[in-house]
């Protein structure tokens, strides 16, 4: 059982000394999004009238976020969860089991997995969700992991932790 727990402890360690800080400036707005993850490669961007995407991935971990003009009249949190959860809980591969929901004064948190078939086998991808609105823009931060692990764990924490926006 002490063997368990000093692995769980370097495993955490070297989870969180891989965390990077990044900042995501959105364009002509003024502001950004910042947070810790692992380190970010094959990072993809798009500028359009007005809107903003970004995505990028570290091995398994996976982020994607949009900044979008508002998609109804509500000015809170929960009414963008409201309106793009509508929406994506309609994915009939969400195990509708795992499915949770928290807020914070920072954002709505959605929590869910995916199970689809890879190869003949169904893949468990984890998925967590973070909606909000900031300086009349709807954001939706989007980050998953395939197959998760124990240690992956930490990743989400440190992720929740960390996230954060403005100027």
């Amino acid at each position: 059982m002490k063997r368990v727990f000093v692995l769980a402890v370097v495993l955490a360690s070297v989870v969180t000394a891989m965390a990077a800080n990044v900042e995501v400036k959105i364009p002509k707005e003024g502001w950004s999004i910042f947070f810790d993850s692992p380190p970010l490669s094959k990072k993809q961007e798009s500028k359009k009238s007005g809107e903003y995407s970004f995505s990028a991935n570290s091995g398994s971990f996976n982020l994607s976020l949009f900044v979008e003009k508002p998609r109804g009249d509500g000015t809170t949190n929960k009414d963008c969860y409201q309106y793009y959860w509508s929406r994506g809980s309609q994915n009939p591969l969400i195990a509708k089991d795992t499915v949770s929901m928290s807020e914070t004064d920072k954002y709505v948190r959605v929590q869910y997995d995916i199970v689809a078939p890879l190869a003949g086998k169904p893949m468990r991808l984890k998925n967590v969700n973070y909606y909000f609105i900031f300086r009349g823009r709807w954001v939706d931060v989007h980050i998953s992991v395939g197959e998760p692990a124990a240690a992956d764990e930490m990743v989400f924490n440190t992720f929740d932790e960390s996230l954060k926006y403005g100027p």
